[in-house]
């Protein structure tokens, strides 16, 4: 499998669990981080924060940053978010505002749209990118069935990724945006998360990945208010690659408004030449 194919694999695996962090969660031993993962991935709605950076050796790195909100009921969500490019990357984009907007649909399929002024030179400004996820796996070899019978949606795959947590220990409490919580340390265990689903084992497979040092805080109620990973991703990757990422979650419940761009403003990927 060539590095290209696995940087989609990668994508497609992420954007799929970015709508339903739930899926297969019955599957997995539910320890105290995966109880609190399933519980709040059970919530209607709520607001989320992250920040994460990717190191990828000679090839330099990058951060990027960003917050939005997530409706379980109608598997929907919008996210923005803004990106720190490497220098030689950053001058070939010019004055180019690198921060994009992004739409989820799973009400029927999995439909990302996007819009960035990164787009300006290949697609109308202001104009959406549409993604139709479902096709672009299948593509891919990839069998999004039981992701797609998920009931509930959420834009990361923090969730799903921390119910395949293992040696979960408790290392003290803190206050997050105002809420008493218990903070865990633990491991995200990799051949927890690829049982059952082909995507993630193939993703295992290929890059090597055992597990994950990560953290999540946890509130009174069971819920996740914050998390905390770093995964590296080595194997037969020819860049070694290294991501960090934080994310907070609160306002559980908070209503929401989320709907899909007009059809006059969407410009689909696979019309785009060399998309």
């Amino acid at each position: 499998m060539t590095p290209g194919r696995v940087l989609a694999l990668l994508c497609l695996v992420v954007c799929a669990s970015a709508l339903v962090g739930c899926a297969g969660g019955d599957t997995l031993a539910l320890d105290p981080v995966a109880q609190a993962a399933s519980t709040t991935a059970k919530t209607t709605s709520s607001r989320f924060e992250f920040r994460a950076s990717v190191s990828a050796g000679s090839a330099g790195s990058f951060s990027f940053d960003g917050n939005g909100i997530f409706d379980g009921k109608n598997k929907s969500g919008w996210m923005n978010m803004h990106f720190a490019m490497p220098p030689a990357v950053q001058m070939q984009l010019g004055s180019a505002d690198p921060s994009m907007e992004m739409i989820f649909d799973g009400s029927h399929g999995l439909v990302m749209y996007m819009r960035s002024p990164l787009f300006d030179k290949v697609v109308p400004t202001g104009k959406w990118v549409k993604m139709d996820l479902e096709k672009m796996a299948k593509k891919e070899g990839v069998d999004l069935g039981a992701i797609m019978n998920a009931n509930q949606a959420d834009p990361s795959q923090s969730l799903r990724m921390l119910m395949a947590s293992s040696g979960a220990h408790v290392t003290g409490s803190e206050r997050i945006r105002g809420v008493q919580t218990t903070h865990y340390a633990f491991n995200i265990d990799f051949e927890k998360l690829a049982h059952d689903n082909k995507a993630f084992k193939q993703l295992k497979e290929t890059t090597g990945a055992v597990s994950a040092p990560a953290e999540a805080w946890i509130d009174g109620r069971g819920r996740v208010r914050r998390l905390a990973v770093t995964i590296s991703l080595g194997g037969q990757l020819a860049t070694p690659m290294t991501m960090t990422m934080t994310e907070d979650l609160y306002d559980f419940g908070v209503p929401t408004n989320i709907t899909r761009p007009a059809d006059d403003l969407v410009v689909d990927l696979s019309s785009l030449s060399g998309s």
